[in-house]
Order: structure tokens, then C-alpha cells, then sequence
């Protein structure tokens, strides 16, 4: 089974995923859950808000066995890095698609008689974003760094191996909007996912000491 990122360009409809395989699947995760405490002073057993779990991910890339192929033999790994590059970027901007989309929602914004400085602009948004790490752990997240080493190149000076440094943020049901349902449904899921396997810890404390 391999681990993999995939990105639904739009968060609302989530229907086509980009996908990114992990070509090697990474031999270590770190993952880190903070809790943030309450007030100064208050109850120490007060909390804000729910713990941040985060995730860092170390990616190999290597097209360099890969000359045969017509994209790697050609590009490298470079088209790899700018799939998950623009997994960073806002949704709607998609170069020529994007200024496309843009044209045409302010062309049917003027026909139903809407202006398009007469309302608030909205905050992009970013690509929703999956990861996908075992049964057990298929849950949206936000990428938070990005860090790529290019250690070989082709003749073109394209990177033709390159390792990633990824660090995730984990997003809670509470983190989405009401209308994400896939994303909300994935949270949920990776959040029952946790209690069962706590339960399962449980009996297995008692049998380790056994």
C-alpha cells in the first residue's frame, strides 16, 4: 500500500483529486499533537480549544532510473514538486484556467445583475488537501511548509532526484466549513478512527502486562 496526498482543487465539490503517490513510502513520520492550555491562572485542566496534531513527512523523488519515460526522462521530478507546490496555492488561481473561470463567473455575475466591486471579496481559498496514510488515517490537512533539496539534475538542469520535507497540519471538523461534506466526513472518520483504537489500547495495556 502506498501513502499519497491528494488535492480537490475545489473544497466544495471535491470530486476529481489530483493525486501524488509517494514513490518511496517514507521509513519515519514525526507526528506532534499539542494542546494549548486555558486562561492564566484558571483550572490547569481547562482547555480553549481542541489539541493541533501536525505531521512532518520526508519524500524521496528519483527519475533518474526513469529516462525511458516521457515525462520523467524528460522533466524529472519537477513536475512532481510543482503538483504539490500548488497544493499551496489558493484554489482559484489556475493560471490560464483559473483566469478563464474568473472571465466567465464575472460575465454571469453582470447578466444577473450583480456588480463585481458592489459586493465583499471573499478570502481565497486553498486546495482541500487528503492524506491518505493507511486505513486509519485518511484525513484532510493544510500544508504548513514546504522544503525541497534538489540534489541531481538532468542536462537541462531539471532535478532529476530531489528529497521534500512536508510538514501537515491536521484539520478538525470545527476547522472546516459546513459545506466541505467530504472533508467533514473524512475528519469525522479519522477522529473515530483515534477512539476506537484508544479502546483497543486499553485491552492492550492489560495484555502487555500479562
Amino acid at each position: 500500500m502506498r501513502g499519497m496526498l491528494m488535492s480537490f482543487s475545489d473544497p466544495n465539490l471535491g470530486l476529481v483529486p489530483t493525486m501524488v503517490p509517494f514513490q518511496y513510502n517514507p521509513a519515519e513520520i514525526s507526528r506532534t499533537i499539542t494542546v494549548t492550555g486555558g486562561a492564566q491562572g484558571g483550572p490547569a485542566l481547562r482547555v480553549q480549544n481542541a489539541p493541533v496534531e501536525s505531521y512532518t513527512i520526508k519524500l524521496e523523488l528519483d527519475a533518474v532510473d526513469a529516462v525511458d519515460k516521457p515525462i520523467s526522462g524528460v522533466m524529472g521530478v519537477q513536475p512532481m514538486l510543482a503538483t504539490i507546490e500548488a497544493m499551496m496555492e489558493p484554489a482559484g488561481k489556475l493560471g490560464v484556467l483559473g483566469a478563464i473561470g474568473g472571465a466567465l463567473s464575472g460575465a454571469v455575475s453582470a447578466l444577473a445583475g450583480g456588480s463585481e466591486s458592489g459586493g465583499p471579496i471573499s478570502a481565497p481559498s486553498l486546495p482541500l488537501v487528503v492524506l491518505a496514510w493507511s486505513v486509519a488515517r485518511i484525513v484532510p490537512v493544510r500544508i504548513t511548509s514546504f522544503t525541497a533539496r534538489e540534489t541531481g539534475f538532468n542536462a537541462a538542469l531539471l532535478p532529476v532526484q530531489a528529497t521534500v520535507d512536508l510538514g501537515l497540519t491536521v484539520l478538525r471538523p470545527a476547522d472546516l466549513d459546513s459545506g466541505l461534506k467530504m472533508a467533514g466526513f473524512l475528519a469525522e472518520a479519522y477522529q473515530a478512527a483515534r477512539s476506537v483504537l484508544a479502546v483497543a489500547g486499553v485491552a492492550q495495556g492489560v495484555e502487555l502486562m500479562l
